[in-house]
This record gives C-alpha cells, structure tokens and sequence, in this order.
C-alpha cells in the first residue's frame, strides 16, 4: 500500500476580547496550505474582520494575504452563504470558500456554549429551538422519538470559557494496486466522531464502511448502515446532493455525508479521464 494523498483540516472557536469571538480552519495537503481567519461579535455573530493566508501551493502565490471584503458585515451563521459564494469570486479559490464555510460552521457548534450571549434563557430553550429547526434533517433529529440523550447531556455544560469548538478532519489516498485504491476519511470534533473507508478500482466503489465512535445519542450510528448503497458508484464528481440521497438523507448522518464528499474531492483533483490517478 504506497500512501498518494493526504489533506488535513483544522477549526478552532475562541473567546477573544471586547465580546469577540475568534475562529479559523487550517488547511494542510500534499500540495497546499492555507488559512482563513474570521473574527465576529458575540451576540450578533456579524463577522467584523476576515483573513485569508496562503502559505504554500503548486501555483504561484500572487499574495500571501488578503483581507476578505464580501465577508466583512455579514452573519456568520446559516444564512452566510450568499457571502460565502462572494468569497469565491472574489478570492477565485474554491478552497477559500471551503475553509470560510467550515469556520462558519465552528461559530454554529460554538453556539451551545453562548446561550446568554446569543438571547437563549436555558439549555432547554436552545435544545427546543434545535430541535424545530433540525426536523427531519438527519438520524438524530429524525427520530427524537427514540433519543435517550439529550443534547447537553451528551455534551456535558452549557459554559465553557477560552476554547468553544474544535474539528479535526483527514482524508487519505492510498494506491493498492493494479488500479485499486483506498480512500480513508476522519472526523474527530467537540462532539462528533466518525470514520469511512473506502475501496476503489478507479474511481468506482468495490466495498465501503465506517463507523461513528462518538455522536450525541446511539441511534447516530445506525446511519453507517447506509455506507454499503456507495457500492459501484462513480465518486468522481458526484455531486454532494446525490450523495446526501445515497447516504440516507434525513435518515442519515450529516457529517459522514461530508466525509465522504470531502474523500470524493480527491478524486476529483487527481484522477485522469482514463481513471488513473496523478500526484
């Protein structure tokens, strides 16, 4: 098994000064590395300064950093993502929007541990108001029937000071092979963690799995039962919606979905029309 690929990501939420919030997500694979910086009001979440860094890359760097304007002013929570498209023409880096998209997510996470600063007057009221807006949206918030945890006793307080949230996430590409290969993604976060593996020959599923260690209530890791409907198809370019459709949808778990979209992205960067892939 010879190793071809690998990308990391890393999110973290601080407390800062003045009732702000920091955040960023570094980026480090084969061939690049970068970071984007966000830094927002407590209670608004309104994104006062945004940061782009480049470090390294195959191409040549025209500048090291760039203060994001299309950011600047805008909420960095769901309803983002008309600035987060911005980014992308702005920036013409479709990783930018990707390092951006994931520290937004880290201020939504972060989010249950600033319920007086973000209006809530309890852990109840935050978990009811989860709880309406995420029907239906994956294994957990599709069966709250059958949850035996909620969500802050999975999670343990309601207060934490300095450090909020933090994700690490990997993806790996491995050639086995006479055209077979090995895709490995992980997730490891505040409150999640999951892992998939999966078999290639080309770009085309021979055998999936995976498994989620940590999540807020044992009924999350039903949903790896659905790794196995990724068998003979063609990750190359497959576009996330299908994937969430293959994956179960409402019945599945979100962030195995993006696992293996983010595992499904390196196909797409090295593979060759004829399926072989270059590094």
């Amino acid at each position: 098994m010879i190793s071809l690929f690998q990308r990391n990501w890393y999110t973290e939420v601080r407390r800062s000064e003045k009732k702000l919030l920091k955040a960023k997500t570094s980026y480090v694979d084969t061939h690049r590395e970068a970071v984007a910086h966000l830094l927002v009001d407590v209670h608004s979440f309104i994104i006062k300064e945004a940061l782009w860094e480049e470090q390294r890359s195959l191409e040549p760097i025209s500048a090291r950093n760039y203060i994001v304007s299309p950011l600047i002013g805008s909420e960095a929570y769901f309803s983002s993502g008309p600035a987060l498209k911005e980014v992308g023409t702005f920036l013409k880096d479709p990783l930018a929007v990707a390092l951006f998209s994931e520290t937004v997510k880290g201020f939504i996470q972060a989010e249950t541990f600033l319920l007086s600063e973000r209006g809530y007057g309890s852990e109840d009221e935050y978990t009811n108001k989860w709880s309406e807006f995420y029907r239906g949206s994956c294994r957990y918030y599709s069966n709250l029937d059958r949850v035996t945890e909620n969500w802050y006793e999975h999670v343990g307080e309601s207060k934490r000071t300095g450090n909020l949230f933090v994700r690490f996430k990997t993806q790996s590409l491995f050639e086995l092979g006479e055209g077979q290969y090995l895709l490995t993604g992980n997730l490891s976060d505040s409150f999640h963690e999951v892992s998939v593996s999966l078999r290639l020959d080309g770009s085309i599923v021979k055998s999936a799995d995976g498994v989620i260690l940590r999540s807020p209530d044992i009924i999350c890791r039903e949903a790896t039962s659905f790794l196995t409907n990724l068998v003979s198809i063609n990750l190359r370019g497959i576009p996330k919606k299908e994937l969430a459709s293959i994956l179960g949808k409402g019945q599945g778990c979100v962030h195995m979905i993006d696992l293996v979209s983010d595992c499904a992205q390196i196909l797409e960067t090295l593979l060759l029309g004829n399926n072989t892939i270059i590094c």
